[in-house]
């Protein structure tokens, strides 16, 4: 049967008195035949190739007897049946592929304890993460790392958690408690800092100060009155001081990489594909992509180990280079403390010394910003 399997074969019952002649007929016809059965009541079972089967017709229109085509196998004859069956199989691949893809779709983001400007924050950041409404995930997020991110760079956060149900994210967020009003209506405004007025915009009340006073921290800026309660903003420059301490070796990427990956099924891991290692020092960066059906996790998941060997930094910055660099990292991390309308205006970098080969650069800072308070 095994000769049969690429032309195909035919399994021929013969019955009839002169039964037991028809195979050396066939024979003489040069036929082919294989697991010949004979019987007790005149009945010859045979396979024979579908190349042959013109000749058995040829054969049985001189046969009085009955010739039955019992079973057919091969190649030929499953071709057929898949070509049966492709629309089914065809369609049912599509669907699961369709429903593996629909389940790893972020299809709904549900912020709560977040009122709509830090809403709009949030979501903005969750963007800047990959985490949209729409987006296909099919790795792993490491949401922990993402939630600490979170509370860095987001302005009034204090706490975020973000949890994955099924097909929507869930983000959890505390913000700062905002200080209540417990003066009465009448209170003036007074300056939350030291700085210089710069401008002023009195909404109700009488203004206490002029564009260009010096004023401190706890000063009457704008004096209202129990009627007309004081309210309106005052711009002043204030002056902030940052230290940036600068590392003097770093290592970067040399721009090779090698990739592992990993197959797993259930609690097994298979390994698909291993990197040789490098002989340098390396980073590592770890993936895993899981599917889902629906909420359901399915037990497979593909992982990935990628290397890039790093080499160190020889080039020698200059002295422009490194205030450059430390003037612009502390203008970032001043910017995320700054309330949203604060301009920086200008800077200057007072001291630059070396300590443990190390460059600690000492920056100050002027700032435009709203001091009025109630």
């Amino acid at each position: 049967m095994s000769d049969f399997f690429f032309t195909g074969a035919v399994t021929v019952l013969i019955k009839g008195e002169e039964a037991p002649l028809f195979p050396g007929r066939l024979h003489q016809r040069g036929v082919t035949l294989k697991n010949l059965r004979y019987s007790r009541d005149n009945e010859v079972r045979f396979c024979i190739s579908v190349r042959d089967v013109g000749k058995l017709r040829q054969e049985a229109r001189l046969f009085s007897g009955k010739v039955q085509f019992e079973d057919r196998t091969g190649f030929p004859f499953i071709k057929k049946r898949l070509a049966r069956y492709a629309p089914f199989f065809l369609t049912s691949i599509c669907f699961f592929i369709a429903m593996i893809l629909l389940s790893a779709m972020i299809i709904r983001i549900d912020i709560q304890g977040a009122d709509a400007e830090l809403e709009g924050d949030v979501r903005l950041f969750l963007r800047k993460e990959g985490i949209r409404e729409g987006a296909v995930r099919l790795n792993e997020l490491d949401l922990e790392k993402i939630s600490r991110r979170a509370v860095q760079e987001i302005p009034g956060v204090v706490r975020v958690s973000i949890e994955k149900k099924g097909v929507a994210y869930v983000v959890d967020v505390s913000a700062e408690k905002k200080k209540g009003n417990t003066k009465k209506e009448g209170t003036h405004l007074k300056a939350s800092k030291s700085g210089v007025v710069y401008d002023l915009f009195v909404e109700r009340g009488i203004a206490a100060v002029r564009r260009g006073d010096f004023i401190k921290a706890g000063e009457r800026l704008v004096t209202g009155t129990k009627k007309k309660p004081a309210s309106g903003t005052v711009t002043a420059e204030t002056w902030y001081k940052a230290t940036v301490t600068i590392g003097s070796s770093l290592k970067t990427r040399n721009g090779e990489e090698r990739k592992s990956i990993f197959f797993s099924l259930g609690e097994k891991e298979y390994s698909l594909w291993t990197a040789s290692p490098f002989s340098k020092p390396v980073q590592s960066e770890e993936n895993r992509y899981s599917f889902h059906f629906f909420s359901y996790r399915l037990p497979v998941s593909v992982r990935t180990e990628t290397y890039y060997p790093l080499k160190p930094v020889t080039a020698i910055e200059s002295k422009a280079e490194q205030e450059k660099k430390a003037v612009q990292a502390a203008r970032g991390a001043l910017m995320a403390r700054l309330p949203k309308k604060a301009v920086i205006i200008g800077e200057n970098v007072l001291q630059k010394r070396v300590e443990n080969g190390k460059v600690k650069v000492i920056i100050h800072f002027q700032v435009l910003e709203n001091i009025a308070i109630n």
